[in-house]
């Protein structure tokens, strides 16, 4: 556990000054536009921008995270050091998707945050519609929790694709790319043979659960749970091997 947490400290010491950038770089965006809009320059609409930006960069940017953490343990010839440690190839990439989670959890924490402290005046008909402070923050976590979830997947992927390009001396990024959508292709396939296993699982009524009858009475959501758990157990597999290759397989020079 030690050792895990010494990796994980490693890769939030190196992420620490760009996700603080970014950060600070969206708290500076909404300031500017909630200046302008009080001082009637811009239209109070253009606070969406505020929003927008940083929600359509920072997924990318974080999936680029998800690659770039490893091609740098190359770059800086460190991976000689990872590959020797008594420290299974999983745990080593675990570490940098936690890494990544809490890269993720510092960027989601500085949008919401600047959203409510730059541009909560601005959304009175909001305020009205919405049922409450405790309904807001119940729903923004389970955003939050879904978008950890779907990044996690992605970075499993990204990661795996990376590390069989390194096996291959040429073509890397055609390899990498190939990877990526096989594995896509072989986790829904994954999900589909192992939905069976979990149908005994109950219908979830997302439409109680998130309190959306509070809106409207007639809005009704249901998920069923078996394909994704199917898919949450595929991707799991593909960190293990994707461990078990970085450990065991893997040309450092190829």
């Amino acid at each position: 556990m030690k050792r895990f947490l010494k990796l994980l400290r490693k890769d939030l010491e190196a992420s620490r000054l760009p996700v603080f950038f970014l950060a600070g770089i969206t708290l500076i965006l909404m300031a500017v536009l909630r200046w302008r809009i009080a001082q009637g320059a811009w239209h109070p609409q253009v606070s969406v921008l505020g929003v927008a930006v940083p929600l359509t960069f920072f997924p990318l940017w974080l999936i680029w995270r998800s690659f770039q953490t490893l091609r740098a343990e190359w770059r800086e010839d460190t991976v000689y050091t990872l590959l020797v440690l008594p420290v299974p190839g999983w745990q080593v990439l675990l570490a940098k998707l936690a890494g990544l989670l809490v890269e993720y959890s510092v960027l989601f924490a500085a949008t919401v945050g600047g959203t409510f402290l730059f541009f909560g005046g601005l959304m009175d008909e909001l305020w009205e519609v919405i049922p409450g402070p405790w309904w807001l923050a119940w729903n923004a976590l389970w955003v939050y929790v879904t978008g950890a979830f779907v990044l996690a997947t992605l970075a499993i992927h990204v990661q795996l694709a990376f590390v069989v390009s390194k096996m291959v001396g040429r073509l890397q990024g055609l390899v990498a790319l190939w990877v990526l959508f096989l594995s896509t292709w072989l986790t829904d396939r994954a999900a589909l043979l192992l939905e069976p296993l979990f149908r005994w699982l109950p219908t979830i009524r997302l439409h109680e659960f998130l309190q959306l009858t509070r809106f409207d009475e007639g809005i009704i959501l249901e998920w069923q749970p078996a394909g994704q758990i199917g898919a949450a157990f595929a991707t799991v597999g593909l960190l293990f091997l994707t461990g078990l290759l970085f450990e065991r397989f893997l040309e450092i020079n190829g």
